[in-house]
């Protein structure tokens, strides 16, 4: 029933998540101190219920999120994978801007991602236990600037703001685009619309290796239940109206959401991008992982473009006391 937390081998469970949720019901002042990833220079940020480690050298990633004490949610890749040249490691949290389907018309390559992606950010504390790092240029958008700052609110809910710098004078589009590689869960809510023009209120990607969508279920108009399957690669979005997403794991809920905006999002139809997007790799063992995306609208990166996300842990029981479509909406609901 425990699964390992990856970097810091600890393990949790049903019973640790419990005494944690228990002992943790206020949270403490946040603070930002300096620590070690991998022996890289990390900064950690906790209000003393969760934690998070930030590490500015490769391109300002978060790759522990968890309850203190607790087991890390973030999948980040093979130890070592982070100090290869250039290190493409393909884990953390991490902001682009996006969608990689709009790489091909400003760059040579849509894949992999540009540099700024693993470059090295600069790194600043700030008051009231927050911290900002700020990207290398990404020449291919016109020198724009990622700026991303972190921190605890006093509802305990983990805030990043995500900006991506005006560039006077360009006419390119682009959008903030926040990916979160996690660990293998038992499963992935996903909010949908219920006026939605894709069939059964979600669109999937045709490049898909799951033809049979293996483990997807609609349990309602308005809620997808994913259930990776591992060797079932796959992608699939919604056009969520409160962009929200929830990974399951041993009785507790990550969950991610972003703050709605006005606008056309990425990817999907004229009036019904996709807000949400789910990405499951497929590789055994250590090389399987599950995205969580969220997506702002398309802006001109003349005015620049933000999206605020909100992280939160919660606990999920086996057998929700009113129902688990219920309960899920309740967790994924503003």
């Amino acid at each position: 029933m425990s699964w390992k937390a990856n970097e810091r081998g600890l393990t949790g469970g049903p019973l640790v998540v419990a005494l944690a949720l228990a002992l943790s019901t206020a949270a403490a002042e946040p603070v930002v101190t300096t620590t070690t990833w991998r022996e890289l220079e990390a900064y950690r940020i906790t209000d003393g219920r969760a934690e998070a480690v930030v590490v500015p050298k490769l391109g300002g990633r978060v790759t522990v999120f968890g309850l203190v004490g607790g087991a890390n949610f973030i999948w980040s890749g093979e130890p070592g994978a982070e100090r290869r040249e250039p290190p493409l490691m393909w884990g953390g949290d991490k902001t682009y801007i996006g969608p990689d389907s709009l790489w091909k018309l400003v760059r040579d390559q849509a894949w992999p991602p540009p540099a700024p992606d693993f470059a090295a950010h600069t790194a600043e504390v700030l008051p009231g236990g927050r911290l900002r790092t700020v990207s290398t240029p990404w020449e291919d958008f016109g020198g724009a600037r990622i700026t991303r700052e972190y921190g605890f609110d006093a509802g305990g809910d983990f805030v990043m703001t995500h900006t991506i710098g005006k560039v006077p004078g360009t006419k390119i589009h682009g959008a903030v685009w926040v990916i979160t590689q996690t660990v293998p869960g038992d499963f992935v809510f996903v909010p949908l619309n219920p006026q939605s023009p894709y069939k059964d209120n979600y669109f999937w990607w045709g490049f898909s290796k799951s033809r049979e969508r293996t483990g997807v279920h609609v349990l309602s108009p308005a809620l997808l239940r994913v259930q990776p399957v591992t060797g079932e690669g796959f992608k699939l979005g919604a056009d969520a109206k409160q962009p929200a997403l929830a990974t399951v794991k041993d009785g507790l809920a990550f969950v991610q959401r972003a703050d709605p905006q006005d606008g056309q999002y990425p990817d999907g139809a004229d009036g019904a991008g996709l807000s949400v997007e789910v990405y499951h790799h497929d590789l055994p063992g250590p090389g399987e992982y599950v995205e969580l995306e969220l997506l702002s609208p398309l802006r001109r990166l003349d005015a620049g473009a933000t999206l605020t996300t909100r992280w939160t842990l919660r606990e999920w029981p086996a057998d929700p006391p009113h129902g688990e479509v219920k309960a899920a909406e309740k967790l994924l609901a503003p």
